[in-house]
């Protein structure tokens, strides 16, 4: 069975475009191995990421990724059986949008900060169709290149 699954993480440290190029290098190759899709989300310290697959393979790769030193607080915010991928197109697609556009793409207008949007969203999960449809949109067609 397909499945989407969004988690989020706090970085333990600012990541700078060298490292989240890396991180989307080393994650392209292996999800490609494990047919696994997604986006990686990367806001003010934060990490959003969506993974898409087999069940037990995205299960797998959550219990690794939980265990990565980059990052801390890992929880899964929304999971949910797909009929079809989302990012079909990507291994892992990289966005990094502001606090406020995450934000109005979740349809919080008057929300400001990205741990408002971020404990809304967990506790409102049905705004995470709507708002991966737009990040998918914001994807943009160049990569990200390292510093």
């Amino acid at each position: 069975m397909l499945i989407q699954s969004v988690y989020t993480s706090a970085a333990i440290q600012p990541m700078p475009k060298s490292k989240l190029y890396k991180i989307l290098v080393d994650s392209r190759v292996s999800n490609k191995l494990a047919d696994v899709t997604g986006l990686l989300v990367y806001v003010d310290g934060q990490f959003l990421q969506v993974l898409e697959g087999e069940q037990e393979v995205v299960a797998a790769l959550l219990e690794k990724i939980s265990k990565d030193r980059r990052h801390n607080d890992v929880k899964v915010v929304y999971k949910t059986g797909i009929e079809r991928r989302t990012f079909n197109a990507w291994q892992m697609a990289y966005v990094s949008p502001s606090a406020k556009e995450l934000a109005t793409w979740a349809g919080l207008s008057n929300t400001t900060t990205l741990e408002s949007t971020l404990k809304t969203l967990e506790n409102e999960p049905n705004r995470f169709p709507s708002m991966l449809s737009k990040l998918l949109l914001a994807i943009p067609e160049k990569d990200l290149e390292p510093e």
